[in-house]
């Protein structure tokens, strides 16, 4: 129980602190290696390291507690004696008696006396076909089950000792699930648990590794190699069984470790969602905000000093009143009026369509008629010719106007 607690204050603690050490390390060490600064820890960048320096820590945490978990599993009979689970009776025989004449009490003292006692009454239990088929299984309990004698009654009962397991940790995900927030992450927990139930059942009831000979109790039958077995060959199912334990408790904390930092978008309104970035985003829009306002006060004081005809420093600007302040209504009304001409001419001069065209139009027309207009104010300005009769009054006329 105490351990179980200290590994999950660990892995509360340990990968956050672990990850900030690494990171300063890592940065440190890339900007005198590339002379390059590190990236400021409110910039995205600086997330993404974050992230994959968390993901590699939890996993050489995840791979320590692995290796830590299979170390502290007892050894079984067969490791006990230097032999492979599926080794003969003759073999276990002659390993018994090398490991008896190290271990006699009369040779190893008193200090090995428990040692041997529960090895021999092991092995001389584990000579019925059955009993070993129980404890490859169900491990070294099986030796109290004085009032099974066959392969079903051993299995019916080491099912049923399996399945609290499964019960209780089923009952505590359902209510971890309930009195907390809905999560994805409580889907792939189940899948997790699904996987640990389906590996288990088929690690017990697949044939046993163990070459024994033909007899009424035990069918024979060819044995199924997995992984585990290639990992730990000395290994019995209920030794792998313990280990798929420890490793669905390690995989279920760290998926919830892990699974907020790396995936953030997955989790749906879960405060975890990077804090920090979305800070320097608020602060970057705010100095952004300040700054568009600052220019549009000064342009719009600049223009309103060229209607006042008033002529300033750009440096006094900042002192002067608020516009609405030094201006009265007449002078804000005709501003705006001005302001929505200004604003309808660059719409239209910018979009193009049947709009455009006319305005085209317009302003080629009006500036022929100013042209004109212009033209008409020249000729009358010049001097009038002395009246004349006939053609001759005709003809300066027309030469005036050809002017």
């Amino acid at each position: 129980m105490s351990a179980a607690l200290f590994r999950i204050v660990g892995w509360s603690y340990l990968p956050d602190f672990a990850t900030k050490q690494a990171l300063r390390v890592i940065h440190r060490t890339s900007s005198s290696i590339f002379h390059r600064p590190p990236p400021d820890p409110r910039t995205p960048i600086y997330a993404l390291h974050y992230r994959l320096t968390f993901a590699t820590v939890v996993l050489c945490y995840l791979i320590y507690n692995f290796l830590d978990a299979s170390g502290r599993i007892t050894h079984n009979f067969y490791e006990l004696l230097g032999v492979y689970p599926n080794s003969s009776d003759a073999t276990l025989k002659t390993a018994f008696r090398g490991f008896a004449r190290k271990y006699h009490p009369d040779r190893a003292g008193p200090s090995g006396e428990a040692l041997f006692i529960e090895v021999r009454d092991a092995f001389e239990a584990l000579k019925d076909p059955v009993v070993r088929f129980a404890y490859d299984r169900f491990g070294p309990d099986v030796l109290e089950w004085k009032e099974c004698t066959t392969m079903r009654e051993y299995l019916r009962r080491g099912l049923l000792s399996s399945s609290l397991y499964h019960i209780m940790t089923g009952a505590g995900l359902i209510l971890f699930s309930a009195i907390g927030k809905s999560s994805p992450i409580a889907a792939w927990r189940y899948l997790l648990f699904l996987c640990l139930f389906a590996s288990e059942l088929y690690l017990l009831l697949a044939p046993s590794p163990s070459t024994l000979p033909p007899s009424p109790f035990v069918d024979a039958s060819t044995s199924h190699t997995t992984i585990l077995d290639v990992i730990f060959p000395k290994r019995t199912v209920y030794q792998h069984i313990l280990l798929l334990h420890q490793v669905f408790f390690f995989l279920s904390v760290a998926l919830s470790r892990v699974a907020p930092v790396l995936f953030p978008s997955l989790m749906r309104g879960d405060p975890v969602m990077d804090q920090q970035i979305v800070r320097a985003m608020a602060e970057r829009l705010g100095a952004l905000a300040k700054t568009t306002e600052r220019e549009f006060s000064i342009m719009l004081d600049t223009e309103l000093l060229a209607i006042h005809e008033t002529p300033m420093a750009t440096s006094e600007l900042s002192t002067l009143p608020r516009p609405r302040e030094m201006l009265n209504s007449d002078i804000m009304h005709t501003l705006t009026m001005e302001m929505e001409d200004v604003v309808v001419e660059n719409k239209l001069k910018s979009e193009v369509g049947p709009v455009k065209t006319a305005w085209d139009l317009a302003v080629d027309k009006e500036m022929k008629r100013v042209q004109d207009q212009q033209l008409q104010e020249i000729v009358d300005k010049l001097p009038s010719p002395p009246p004349e009769t006939g053609r001759g009054k005709i003809h300066v006329r027309a030469r005036s106007l050809s002017f």
